[in-house]
This record gives structure tokens, C-alpha cells and sequence, in this order.
């Protein structure tokens, strides 16, 4: 085998690990899109009879409803007090089901 052969060999082993890296690349970009595909479907909501609201995986309220008279029957610190309450529920629901999809907490 001549010096030239030895390259022409390296730079095949070469390629083919550059080729094994980018397929992985590849691959792991694939799963992730996937994940982020998954994740634009998923919500979450809650209806405490006189409030109802819905969220997104990322946590952006999609939806929140009201009843009539609720801004007029509850004091400020109530309504504060009845949203705060609708997403904390949200909250732990998005945690249960982050934890039984992927086996961990939310960070």
C-alpha cells in the first residue's frame, strides 16, 4: 500500500463518519420536529362552571370564557382569586401530563 492508498482509505473512513454524523443529525432533527408537532396540538383546559379557560402545551391561553355577571358579581380580589385558581388546576395538569409523557417535571 502506497502513501497515496493510506489517504485515499483515511478519507473514506473519513466520509463515512461525517455521513454517520450528519445521518444522526438527520435524525434527531426529525424526532424533535415531531415532538414540536405533537406539542401544537396539545391543551389543557378547565371549567370551574363560571369560568372556563384553555391553554397550550407552551402555557399561552388559547381561550378564556366568563360567565355572565362574573365581572360584576366578584370583587377584583375574587375574580383575581377565581383565575389564579382556574390556572393553578392548568398548571398541574400540563406538570401530570408532561410527566407521563416524557417522565419528568416541567422546568
Amino acid at each position: 500500500m502506497t502513501f497515496a492508498d493510506g489517504d485515499a482509505a483515511a478519507g473514506r473512513e473519513g466520509n463515512a463518519a461525517v455521513d454517520a454524523v450528519l445521518r444522526d443529525l438527520r435524525e434527531a432533527a426529525d424526532r424533535w420536529e415531531a415532538l414540536v408537532a405533537e406539542a401544537e396540538t396539545i391543551t389543557y383546559a378547565v371549567d370551574l362552571g363560571d369560568l372556563r379557560a384553555v391553554i397550550n402545551a407552551d402555557g399561552r391561553l388559547l381561550d378564556l370564557v366568563l360567565a355572565a355577571g362574573t365581572v360584576t358579581e366578584y370583587t377584583h380580589d375574587e375574580l383575581s382569586e377565581r383565575l389564579n385558581a382556574a390556572f393553578a388546576v392548568l398548571r398541574e395538569e400540563a406538570r401530570a401530563d408532561n410527566a407521563a409523557r416524557y417522565g419528568s417535571e416541567l422546568r
